[in-house]
């Protein structure tokens, strides 16, 4: 099956796969989560099985964000 592939469709896939792969993380560290190491290792164990990788992307956009320090002092 793999025999099928060509140098450069290889040249290809490999890094658009490998994007896809750590897409869960890139949305979670952009949106500043809180959990950002669970998204991590969610979506590591997730490219080796599959399964948790939907799991990582869920988090990543539905988990709480920190707070900015900027919001902390009062303004005045």
């Amino acid at each position: 099956m793999i025999s099928t592939i060509s140098p450069v469709e290889l040249l290809i896939l490999v890094p658009v796969a490998l994007l896809a792969l750590c897409l869960p993380t890139f949305i979670a560290y952009r949106r500043g989560v809180e959990r950002l190491g669970l998204v991590v290792v969610v979506s590591l164990i997730g490219a080796v099985t599959g399964l948790f990788w939907f799991v990582a992307l869920v988090m990543a956009v539905s988990m709480r964000t920190r707070v900015p320090a900027s919001t902390l002092r009062p303004s005045g």
